[in-house]
């Protein structure tokens, strides 16, 4: 067993696909088997945001490894739905961030791969809240539009109140189906977002978008149920038990 673990240990890129010289400075390759690794990864609890379905749980059903990959599920019994929501315990500033993952789909499934801001937490002085905070979303999907996945920035608007949002997205035949690599290319002059390895958005710190990427930010892995968006076209009961899995998480810099 511990020599399979160093084979797969030497067999991580030491520097990113993208080139240049940042190295693998951390990475979770869900090559376990139960519980996530609680000293790389915590978990939201209960009715977070965007008037969504499901209830975030602390619960191995709903969040572990097998197969080289944490699967996170979202079950319904008994009229409740849960599903999880991983944070990374540690945040970043700059970099180049990968992550290969395989959607679900359905009629009201919600996933994402995506950064908040620390300032988003109650921390004293340093809380300035969302989106002054700055939030990446390297990925979403809903599953009442399957074939696109969406690359989006969210702020605060430079003169008023409120927030700004800039992204694109992109149609896949069937993205569902096999896993995809999202990568995120994060400098003090730009964000650049890929799609297995293609770049398909940058938003530029150019003095006229807000930027308040220069300060930490930590990764979240979901699957929300319905919602706002997600739940635009309501909730197919079938989707049931409905599995978004991450192969692996890495961070060079």
């Amino acid at each position: 067993m511990l020599a399979a673990v160093i084979l797969s240990l030497a067999l991580l890129p030491p520097t990113d696909p993208l080139g240049g010289n940042r190295k693998l400075v951390w990475h979770d390759e869900f090559d376990g088997k139960g519980a996530v690794n609680s000293k790389n990864w915590s978990f939201e609890h209960g009715y977070v945001r965007n008037h969504e379905e499901q209830e975030y749980v602390e619960n191995v059903v709903n969040a572990h490894e097998a197969g080289g990959s944490v699967e996170i599920t979202a079950e319904r019994a008994s009229g409740k739905t849960h599903s999880a929501a991983l944070e990374s315990r540690q945040s970043w500033t700059y970099g180049y961030f990968e992550i290969r993952a395989q959607i679900p789909t359905g009629r009201g499934t919600w996933p994402a791969i995506w950064f908040l801001g620390q300032g988003i937490r109650k921390q004293g002085a340093e809380f300035i809240g969302w989106p002054k905070c700055g939030e990446i979303d390297l990925m979403e999907n809903v599953g009442f539009n399957p074939n696109d996945l969406h690359f989006t920035v969210h702020t605060a608007k430079v003169e008023s109140q409120g927030h700004a949002a800039q992204g694109t997205h992109i149609t896949i035949d069937k993205p569902w189906e096999r896993f995809h690599t999202y990568g995120l290319y994060w400098t003090k002059d730009h964000l650049n977002f890929y799609f297995d390895n293609k770049r398909v958005f940058s938003y530029l710190n150019n003095g006229r978008n807000p930027w308040p990427f220069d300060a930490p930010e930590f990764i979240l892995l979901n699957l929300a149920i319905g919602g706002e968006w997600g739940g635009q076209k309501g909730v197919d009961p079938a989707i049931f038990p409905s599995v978004f899995k991450v192969d692996y998480v890495r961070v060079y810099q």
